[in-house]
């Protein structure tokens, strides 16, 4: 297909001027970048722009990275992810219930996140903060927040804790096992978990909107784990091919780190191994997001199109998720497939006809009481707008034929669809 350049530059307009932060963008399908550009700059002071070679620190999107390095030591017969942790971190409080690293991969290990320990204690971000800060303070924890395995609240503190797998079961760092497991193999020459803070060429410096200027944001901290990865869109790519081609790890470890974790109540999650495995207007996605100091990333990929886009922000102000989706929506519209859902729908206990329409990239919610609302698809078959929550059901054919509806606290209301 033709690439949709004019629009997709159009889409970042605000930031691709020399005076303005900006982002590094990759899109791509069937293992080639279609198309990739840098707008706006990696460095304000030295006048240095964002180009597709720039060095990007990605925030949360690390933590496919971390959860892979321990996936491949649990492959080798290092470990088990169902070890309980004081197996490995004795030093922590006894919590009197198990909890497993398959818990802290899935973020269902109840303990506190440790980047919201550090500002209870008064810290700042501009502080140093290492490893081991990170490390005493969970060790400072004489309780959870709930039992492990009964919810699924995001968790760094279970990612800092993965990251000190490596040195105590393979005696080397995270930075080194990752290094000699995952980027060698890949060719990805660029990309390493920055553990030191040191300078290196093309490092993208992050910042902050103010009323008349952007302020940088330091990066002082070198905690590694549910963050601290830097890499390029170029490398991200070769992490990318494979997933449908598995150099590093195999088909069985590929489908490991896209395996979402279950409750103890056996309540699937949308949460796999430093991956998030969900729905996009019907479209089966898994993707990451991360956010820290002024960095906004986002790399998103939709397995069955075959087709990724990696949004790499240097400003707090900037959405990439946001961005991302935009992006996919210019390629992959023709293949949402919203057409099956439109229609007329009566409900006979409500008295009321809600229509569904597509007006693209979207299908829309009307009924009478709202104007109309885009729906967000969150499972096959599945869409919320407006604090509602549709389900839909087909025929033995594959017809949509009906949904239920969950208002507020008025669950379960069937809606019909009426033939013209």
């Amino acid at each position: 297909m033709t690439t949709p350049t004019a629009a997709i530059d159009a889409l970042f307009a605000e930031w691709d001027k020399p005076d303005s932060p900006g982002c590094a963008l990759a899109v791509i399908r069937d293992g080639e970048i279609t198309y990739q550009r840098g707008y706006g700059m990696a460095d304000l002071e030295n006048n240095t722009p964002i180009t597709p070679d720039s060095v990007f620190y990605i925030a949360s999107v690390s933590k496919q990275f971390t959860a892979a390095s321990v996936l491949l030591l649990a492959q080798s017969g290092a470990l088990s992810l169902d070890d309980e942790i004081h197996r490995y971190f004795p030093e922590l409080p006894d919590y009197g219930t198990p909890i497993t690293i398959r818990h802290l991969l899935h973020h269902t290990s109840g303990l506190r996140d440790y980047l919201d320990l550090w500002e209870l204690a008064g810290r700042s971000f501009d502080d140093p903060f290492t490893n081991q800060d990170g490390l005493k303070l969970l060790i400072r924890q004489r309780g959870l927040n709930f039992p492990p395995g009964e919810q699924h609240l995001y968790c760094n503190s279970g990612y800092k804790l993965l990251a000190e797998l490596p040195p105590r079961v393979a005696k080397l760092t995270l930075r080194q096992y990752a290094d000699q497991h995952i980027f060698q193999p890949l060719g990805m020459k660029n990309t390493f978990f920055d553990d030191d803070n040191a300078e290196i060429p093309n490092r993208v410096r992050s910042y902050k909107p103010t009323d008349d200027h952007f302020e940088e944001i330091p990066k002082n901290f070198t905690i590694v784990g549910s963050g601290g990865l830097l890499t390029t869109i170029g490398d991200l790519l070769q992490w990318d091919r494979n997933f449908y081609d598995p150099q590093v790890g195999g088909r069985d470890f590929v489908e490991q780190l896209q395996t979402p974790g279950m409750l103890n109540d056996g309540t699937r999650l949308d949460y796999a191994a430093g991956l998030v495995v969900g729905c996009y207007k019907g479209l089966k996605t898994v993707q990451h997001s991360g956010g820290m100091l002024g960095f906004r990333t986002h790399m998103l990929r939709f397995p069955d199109q075959r087709f990724t886009v990696i949004c790499l922000g240097n400003l707090s102000s900037f959405d990439s998720d946001k961005q991302a989706t935009a992006i996919a929506d210019l390629y992959l519209a023709d293949s949402y497939h919203l057409d099956e859902y439109a229609g007329s729908f009566y409900s006979e206990e409500l008295d009321v006809t809600y229509e569904l329409a597509v007006e693209p990239p979207d299908l829309v919610l009307r009924s009478p009481s709202s104007l109309a609302n885009p729906l967000r698809a969150t499972e096959p078959d599945k869409f919320t707008a407006v604090g509602r929550e549709l389900t839909f059901t087909r025929n033995h054919e594959g017809r949509v034929t009906d949904f239920t509806l969950n208002g507020g606290r008025a669950k379960g209301m069937l809606f019909s669809r009426r033939e013209s």
